[in-house]
């Protein structure tokens, strides 16, 4: 895992500096996001169709279906052991996204801010982010 997580953090500084001054796409993101799809779908052995709703909006409510979620969103950083990790994760925003997308990402994460506060299971705390997120930003990407 330790592992993975570098390769992700890797792949996530290289896109920064390649499209620090351009921003990226929403098309270049969800590019990027099929790297960290391709980490843990089979982890939790979610298939392509269940897993290409998640970016439509339909998110199962089942264990392996939350615990994805979160072996997503810890691959790109912004969780880490149950807990969202804000200023990371806006710093990677700020870095990465411009214009109208960097806004609306970054206003959805401060609403969401303490949305993980008090879940002790990190799988839970992961699909309350989704959650959160999916219902503050009309620009969402998740791969």
């Amino acid at each position: 895992m330790r592992n993975t997580s570098k390769l992700v953090a890797i792949f996530v500084i290289i896109c920064g500096v390649q499209y620090a001054n351009a921003g990226v796409s929403v098309e270049e993101m969800k590019k990027a996001g099929m790297l960290v799809r391709s980490i843990c779908q089979p982890k939790f052995n979610i298939p392509d169709d269940q897993a290409d709703g998640y970016a439509k909006g339909i998110f199962p409510d089942d264990k392996n279906s939350k615990c994805y979620v979160n072996c997503v969103f810890e691959n790109m950083q912004s969780m880490k052991r149950g807990k969202f990790q804000f200023e990371a994760t806006k710093k990677q925003v700020e870095l990465l996204l411009e214009g109208e997308l960097r806004d609306a990402n970054i206003k959805a994460f401060e609403a969401c801010k303490s949305c993980t506060d008090g879940i002790k299971d990190h799988c839970e705390a992961g699909f309350s982010l989704l959650l959160c997120l999916h219902k503050n930003t009309k620009l969402f990407v998740f791969p």
